[in-house]
């Protein structure tokens, strides 16, 4: 999946991918990065489990809507506590550290870290039923929980890593710069296992740069 993205191509709640993990056991400590690309709207990027797993929102990470033309509020969910940060547009690259033994819970926002806040400590996460992209599960009464369709994920996903290891802050620029010697050992982009379901595609990744010149703008669109 090296220079691919996943294109979710609508709004849907058949459209997902399930990652397939290297490492099953609970996680006491974690680090998950990936790089989004879509427009304002509320949308979840990733989710552990499936629509049939136990836990609701055992770990989700997710936008709201956009507040400003340049800033999208992402949030996380541990066991249902959710914290929050601002983004910018364009690709957004974020990473999310955990620790079971502190709870100390921190987003990583295209390099900008958020206040730390303290999450359900003592929890574990279990990758048992996989790492979802694109959807965010709700809960429907009479114990039944499926897809939320109004946060069904619209856009391009790729570069999803994640660690069973809380990242020193440096190791985490390093992700955001590309490097190619900081792979993750639980779920490894550039050696992905992955399930396509619906209407999901690999795509080619595009990178797009604007500026201007002699007072019109311009821009430049090439694949990395």
């Amino acid at each position: 999946m090296d220079s691919k993205v996943f294109l979710f191509p609508k709004r849907s709640i058949y459209d997902y991918v399930v990652l397939k993990p290297m490492v099953t056991g609970p996680l006491h400590k974690l680090t998950i990065c990936l790089r989004s690309y879509t427009d304002g709207n509320r949308y979840a990027l990733l989710n552990v489990g499936i629509p049939k797993s136990r836990i609701r929102n055992m770990f989700v990470i997710a936008q709201e809507p956009a507040n400003s033309l340049t800033h999208f509020p992402s949030y996380v969910y541990i066991n249902n506590a959710r914290d929050y940060i601002n983004a910018n547009t364009d690709w957004i690259h974020r990473c999310v550290t955990w620790a079971s033994d502190t709870g100390v819970l921190q987003l990583w926002v295209n390099g900008k870290a958020s206040i730390r806040k303290v999450v359900n400590k003592g929890f574990s996460i279990d990758l048992q039923d996989g790492i979802s992209l694109g959807q965010m599960r709700r809960y429907y009464g009479y114990n039944t929980m499926e897809w939320d369709p109004e946060v069904s994920f619209q856009g391009e996903i790729s570069d999803v890593y994640v660690w069973n290891e809380v990242l020193p802050p440096e190791t985490i620029w390093q992700v955001l710069l590309g490097n190619k010697d900081r792979l993750g050992n639980v779920i490894n982009w550039k050696a992905l296992k992955y399930t396509i379901n619906g209407d999901v595609t690999v795509q080619p990744k595009l990178q797009c740069r604007y500026g201007s010149e002699s007072g019109s703008s311009h821009h430049h669109c090439s694949m990395v």
